[in-house]
């Protein structure tokens, strides 16, 4: 049976999808002012714009030169060498979003590989996948990307969970 585009789905099966977007996107600036937290070790919401890298790792991305270059053009404006919370926030959407139509793939992605219908994607499955079919990540990699994003550690990833592996591209 073939699989319906998001596009061409039933109003409800898009409302439940534009949930679980919405709950993704809180559930990343939830992740995104932890590990910010983390960094501003005095509280004060500013961090250094030499921290960048290390914090951006430390949320899974391996930024360029030229990522980061963007990054404090857009969150260092003034050249002071510190970044408030705010506008590394905004720096972060602009130097790291997913497009709408990457979201897009990334929701027909997930419905073409959750074969049975059951709102989730065997582990085993996804590696596999991702070994074979996406550039540069090793098994290592794969069992790293596992660990930090099957929350429940059930062997399964959720619509949620798969959205997580989408954004390490």
């Amino acid at each position: 049976m073939p699989r319906k585009s998001i596009v061409a789905s039933t109003s409800p099966e898009l409302k439940r999808f534009q949930e679980k977007k919405n709950t993704i996107q809180e559930n990343r600036m939830k992740l995104i002012n932890e590990i910010f937290d983390m960094w501003d070790l005095d509280g004060d919401n500013k961090v250094k714009s030499n921290e960048i890298r290390p914090i951006l790792c430390a949320m899974g991305r391996e930024p360029t030169h030229d990522n980061i270059m963007d990054f404090l053009f857009i969150a260092d404006k003034d050249n002071t060498g510190i970044i408030n919370k705010e506008d590394f926030m905004k720096a972060l959407d602009e130097v790291f979003s997913l497009p709408e139509d990457a979201v897009d793939q990334a929701i027909d992605a997930f419905k073409f590989f959750d074969i049975d219908n059951s709102g989730k994607i065997n582990q085993n499955v996804l590696k596999d996948i991702l070994l074979k079919f996406v550039d540069g990540y090793s098994e290592k990699d794969v069992q790293n990307i596992f660990k930090l994003i099957n929350f429940d550690m059930d062997g399964n990833f959720d619509y949620e969970e798969f959205i997580t592996i989408w954004k390490f591209q």
